[in-house]
């Protein structure tokens, strides 16, 4: 039995060595085809959001192991001082619109491959409404609408996390009513995202959002809550809400 198990491992480590790949014991792989830069720019991203993104900083950070992580901290650090000249008016400059619709069909659906980095530059510096224009625009050289093409060219987190932007970006109270609804659903209560989109949203859009929930799920985010919560919580978030 004792010969049979030191012979198994050492056919182990034989494969190993020819193989030329480690064998790994932990319980975050190295994530494949990775990409520092592209993760560092997608986490600033969803940092600096109204209302930090956590779904997709946990999305990145938990599937890469820690020699990953600290890659992406050295590019993050390293871009910190930098300005990202993010649009944050309302403006919309229609040419643009029309360019960067360009600038992605071309970087994906008309392209051998996906220039990632063109999908993360502009949908990371890019005001809200010139995306939404963007993506309108995207109809007029493409069969797809963006979203589907996002869908289609990208995998894994990258897409997860652009595809967040773009939700953002099209429907800004809609994006939030479905993060409340998930926060709320199921078993238990993710108070944390709850807290965070209620109180971050609150001096900007709340009531356009609680307006939407009732839209698309057929009831009140009050009634919910009031099924979910309790006490003095409960209190807060409805005062935050407004009556229902």
């Amino acid at each position: 039995m004792l010969f049979n198990l030191i012979n198994d491992k050492i056919n182990l480590q034989k494969e190993t060595f020819l193989i030329g790949k480690p064998v790994f014991y932990g319980t975050v792989p190295p994530y494949p085809n990775f990409n520092a830069s592209n993760d560092a720019a997608v986490l600033k991203s969803a940092i600096e959001s109204k209302g930090v993104d956590e779904d997709v900083i946990n999305a990145v950070l938990v599937k890469r192991n820690n020699e990953q992580r600290q890659k992406i901290k050295a590019v993050y650090e390293a871009n910190a001082g930098k300005v990202t000249n993010k649009d944050e008016s309302n403006v919309v400059d229609m040419a643009q619109a029309k360019k960067d619709a360009e600038a992605l069909f071309e970087a994906g659906e008309n392209t051998k491959g996906t220039n990632v980095s063109t999908f993360i530059d502009i949908l990371t510096t890019r005001s809200g409404p010139q995306l939404a224009q963007t993506f309108q625009q995207y109809t007029s050289v493409s069969d797809n609408t963006f979203p589907k093409a996002l869908e289609k060219e990208m995998k894994h987190d990258i897409k997860h996390c652009l595809m967040d932007i773009v939700k953002c970006a099209w429907n800004t109270p809609a994006f939030f009513a479905e993060k409340l609804h998930l926060a709320i659903k199921g078993l238990g209560t993710n108070e944390a995202t709850l807290t965070r989109v209620l109180v971050s949203r609150s001096e900007v859009d709340l009531k356009k959002i609680v307006e939407e929930y009732r839209a698309m799920y057929g009831t009140s985010l009050q009634e919910h809550i009031v099924k979910d919560t309790s006490a003095y919580y409960q209190k807060i978030l409805i005062g935050l809400c407004g009556a229902g």
